[in-house]
């Protein structure tokens, strides 16, 4: 019998092993959907003619979608043995639904922009569906101490792949101005092909001992929100969603700012807003290894501190260099971020029950997340000016409203593995107070130290 179950643990990992690699090859031809749903879609509906209350409303809405039907996953899935069928159908019907919003482009008016913001809240809940889903499944799949190492090494380069997909359109853009509609319709065919292409690499997927036995004991998504005010994860996941919401209230006007204002070109705008994805690509392996030395509290806390100041450089300056650092830092912090905060939930909820927690922590964010956009494009406009610009009063509010969430995230509990010391570089970085703490006792004891 242990011959037996030494044999099946081999197997056992020899299979998780194949399903790391396989998951990276599935995340490549994903990412391209992904990349250029994300970079693309506001751009989209600029070039149909949207207004800033339409643009609002169609950045926030997919997110919307995305937590509505993460709400309802722990309630439709309660047998991990559906893992495997419901990530396929989900991924699938999200390759699918590119190719109506390619079809857009034959619509006039304002038709064509609720059109395409309809079909996109189809796309991204299909895509939302199977998000938590492929986490809980991930984390059965990857052992706890490779998680950091390996996320930022599949991260790196599902970067990558969405980063030349991107500027291969946007290049494509500027360089056929009178078909501009037309090339946007080859966009999404493209991302369409890829995702659906990459749903069906999920047949070969492992699923392991630990997932199939086991079984799902859902949350109660009463007690999720009673729990945010009184538990570290609650505490994470109200700072999460707050951080985004903030973000969210100014994210969708950058890309109109670039466009509109600083009347940058398609392949100009596109080296701009993929500036934060080629960092975050080189800095997924340091984040990794870093969480996995100190934890992600610390991590988060100085990231999310960086993250609050960005948008005041885009209102002092329209330098180009100038506001390309300011976008080496936000993919230096935001790519961190999402991160260390994908492992810090699947580390800290109990495997029964990790499925409904990050389903709810989803559900929270994403419709932070709209109500951000859609109070952006509502009230944004309403602000008062200070500048020739009336974006730069809603870049001014958004920073505001990231101080609630920064402090939330200061007040976490740390996560530092035991007998972990911090060198001088990580006490500076991620422990300041420490680092100016020991410096002042230093000085006062030579101050005072008597001569032998």
């Amino acid at each position: 019998m242990s011959r037996v179950s030494l044999k099946e643990k081999i197997i056992d990992r020899r299979q998780r092993l194949q399903t790391m690699r396989l998951s990276v090859f599935e995340g490549l031809l994903a990412m391209i959907a992904i990349g250029l749903q994300q970079t693309f879609y506001v751009p989209f509906l600029n070039a149909l003619g949207a207004t800033k209350f339409e643009i609002g409303i169609g950045a926030g809405l997919p997110a919307l979608m995305t937590g509505l039907i993460q709400l309802r996953v722990p309630v439709w899935i309660r047998n991990p043995r559906h893992y495997k069928p419901a990530l396929f159908w989900g991924t699938c019907l999200h390759g699918l639904s590119f190719f109506p919003l390619a079809l857009v482009i034959f619509l006039r008016g304002p038709v064509s922009v609720w059109s395409a913001m309809s079909v996109m809240a189809v796309s991204a809940a299909a895509m939302g569906f199977g998000a938590g889903i492929w986490a809980d499944w991930m984390g059965h799949i990857v052992p706890r101490r490779r998680r950091g190492k390996y996320f930022g090494n599949r991260n790196r380069l599902l970067t990558l792949s969405q980063l030349t997909a991107s500027v291969i359109a946007g290049y494509l853009l500027d360089t056929n101005g009178g078909k501009t509609l037309l090339i946007f319709a080859g966009i999404w065919i493209v991302g369409g092909l890829s995702r659906t292409v990459s749903s069906f690499l999920f047949f070969w997927h492992h699923e392991p001992h630990t997932l199939s036995s086991e079984s799902l004991r859902p949350g109660q998504f009463s007690d999720f929100c009673r729990q945010m005010f009184h538990s570290a994860f609650g505490q994470f996941a109200l700072a999460y969603s707050l951080i985004h919401f903030a973000a969210n209230f100014s994210a969708p006007f950058f890309t109109i700012y670039m466009l509109n204002e600083m009347k940058l070109s398609y392949i100009r705008y596109t080296c701009l807003s993929q500036m934060p994805t080629l960092i975050t690509l080189l800095s997924m392996p340091l984040w990794g290894r870093i969480c996995d030395r100190i934890g992600y509290v610390r991590p988060m806390r100085l990231q999310c501190t960086v993250v609050m100041g960005l948008p005041l450089v885009w209102i002092v300056t329209q330098n180009y260099w100038i506001l390309m650092i300011v976008q080496v830092l936000a993919g230096l912090t935001w790519g961190g971020l999402t991160l260390t905060s994908f492992n810090y939930s699947i580390n800290s909820l109990p495997h029964q029950s990790r499925l409904s927690g990050l389903s709810y922590l989803n559900f929270f964010s994403s419709v932070f997340i709209f109500l951000g956009t859609t109070l952006g494009g509502w009230v944004g406009p309403m602000l008062p000016t200070f500048t020739d610009s009336q974006l730069h009063s809603i870049f001014l509010f958004s920073t505001l409203m990231r101080i609630v969430p920064v402090l939330l995230f200061q007040a976490l509990p740390e996560d530092t593995p035991p007998r972990t010391k911090l060198s001088a570089v990580e006490r500076f970085f991620f422990n300041p107070q420490l680092t100016f703490r020991s410096g002042f006792d230093r000085i006062v004891i030579s101050k005072f130290r008597r001569p032998i």
